[in-house]
């Protein structure tokens, strides 16, 4: 169920944003310098403001939740456990509460998730065992580190692992958790991505053991320099990896002979809003490395190499046609 606010639809995107500030916003752990960047977004878009509002209004009235699960994360006596409580509480009001969320599950798992970044925003974590996680545009994650394993659970996205040496005495193995299956480092770097129904895995360090969940004997290992894709009981075997790390780690949207219509679902995914192309363009080819950080340049190029123009309706809502 997409999200809503003063009853109309709402970018998940947005929702997301409006969640974390709200957390941060009642946790009472909010410095000067982030209140000043709350302040700012808030400014930065009609659709920031009504998300707030909308938020601001609902909680203030929302009842129904768990009354264990509210205080069992009021008298955690962490900041992080108090966050997460208001940031359900936030995604509750603008999904239309508990019963919403039971039904779009994943989302909800994604929307609370300890670990995410924004449309746009790639972002580094360091974690305890000497881990780092850098997280792609849109993208988020869970830490659970178990007395068997260290495991990372992506619900939405796509991380690139770089692994780190557990703590003295401790031997335990990570890996990447998905609805499909798992991944498991044997010392390596890797990139996971979630796509519907699957998983797709690159391995630029070392080698991963995947393993399906419904059929381990379909499971393989990949060594430095392969990639693969895996659905629930099955692995198929994916293009080359050629570099130390995915072109999005760079900053940069890589295209290989890639027809444009491919091309715009790539790089939507790094821009807020809709953008799309007409079927008759639709299977032009391009090649090329574009900045991710700067979208609306990255337009103005495929302006210049191919025969189209941009139709906008909106800033947020451009479809490239043909000239």
């Amino acid at each position: 169920m997409r999200p809503r606010a003063g009853g109309e639809p709402l970018a998940e995107g947005v929702a997301r944003e409006a969640a974390h500030w709200f957390s941060l916003w009642r946790s009472e752990c909010m410095t000067d310098i982030q209140r000043e960047a709350w302040q700012r977004w808030r400014a930065a878009h009609p659709d920031h403001e009504r998300a707030w509002l909308h938020i601001e209004a609902v909680t203030a009235r929302l009842t129904g939740l768990p009354a264990s699960a509210a205080m069992t994360a009021l008298q955690a006596g962490s900041q992080a456990g108090r966050r997460r409580f208001f940031k359900s509480m936030a995604i509750l009001a603008m999904v239309g509460g508990g019963s919403a969320v039971v039904a779009t599950r994943g989302d909800w798992r994604a929307w609370s998730a300890d670990h995410a970044t924004a449309v746009g925003e790639r972002r580094a974590w360091h974690l305890p065992d000497g881990t780092t996680v850098l997280a792609d545009t849109d993208s988020a994650f869970d830490v659970r580190l178990e007395p068997a394993w260290r495991t990372l659970v992506l619900h939405r996205g796509e991380i690139l692992v770089t692994t780190g040496h557990d703590g003295p005495g401790a031997d335990r193995p990570l890996r990447v958790l998905t609805p499909v299956g798992h991944a498991r480092a044997l010392g390596t770097r890797l990139a996971v991505r979630r796509l519907p129904g699957q998983a797709r895995v690159s391995v630029f360090e070392g080698a991963v053991a995947l393993a399906p969940r419904r059929n381990a004997e379909a499971g393989r290992v990949l060594h430095a320099g392969e990639s693969a894709t895996f659905g629930d009981d099955w692995v198929a075997d994916g293009s080359a990896v050629g570099t130390s790390q995915p072109a999005w780690a760079r900053g940069e949207l890589a295209a290989d002979d890639m027809a444009l219509g491919d091309f715009l679902a790539e790089l939507g995914r790094y821009r807020r809003g809709v953008l799309g192309c007409d079927p008759d363009v639709a299977d032009l080819r391009l090649s090329g490395l574009f900045p991710l950080d700067d979208t609306d340049r990255v337009l103005q190029a495929v302006v210049r190499l191919l025969p189209v123009r941009l139709r906008m309706r909106t800033p947020y809502w451009v479809t490239v046609v043909s000239r």
